[in-house]
């Protein structure tokens, strides 16, 4: 009788202690688990409308690599004064004259202040930029009361009915450095 009623007191403790793990609001050992193998998409970061993250259009070498946002430059000198840029995130951009000409965050989930992402429709693009400029490569419209153009590839003259914007990139009129 005396084991049974252990068996019983230790039954009714483990009981207890799990009841009060399981109504905790700290995250167990289990819950970290999955947390940590859920991967959610990132939510798009802005772009523009004359910068992204701590980079700016127009910023010198120096203030750029101040930022800690910049991993190498590459002053190619091709064509003269021109050169390239490489964020730590991987993504890359232009200069001229050692000066942050363009921004060009690749396949990031970017966004511009009016909403349009990469995968939005030419439709899409045009309705939120209608003096939007289709070219041979790419296309581009004027940020909205701002000194930059935004750059759309993935949408340009003989695209495809269902062509979408596969990258955004934000530029300035000093971007001379590439077509």
């Amino acid at each position: 009788m005396r084991i049974h009623r252990v068996v019983l007191i230790f039954a009714l403790l483990g009981a207890m202690l799990i009841g009060t793990t399981a109504c905790s609001d700290e995250p167990t050992d289990t819950t970290r688990a999955a947390a940590s193998t859920t991967t959610l998409p990132p939510a798009p970061t802005v772009l523009g409308p004359l910068g992204f993250g701590k980079l700016r259009l127009g910023m010198s070498r120096s203030e750029a690599e101040a930022t800690g946002e910049i991993a190498t430059f590459d002053d190619t000198d091709d064509p003269p004064g021109c050169g390239r840029y490489t964020a730590r995130a991987g993504w890359q951009g232009f200069t001229n004259k050692g000066e942050i000409v363009a921004i060009m965050p690749g396949k990031l989930p970017v966004r511009t202040p009016e909403g349009i992402t990469i995968g939005s429709t030419v439709d899409e693009v045009r309705a939120t930029y209608p003096a939007l400029e289709i070219g041979y490569n790419w296309s581009s419209a004027v940020a909205p009361d701002q000194p930059a153009r935004y750059g759309f590839l993935g949408i340009y003259r003989n695209m495809p009915a269902d062509a979408k914007v596969t990258q955004i990139m934000l530029y300035n009129d000093r971007d001379t450095c590439h077509n």
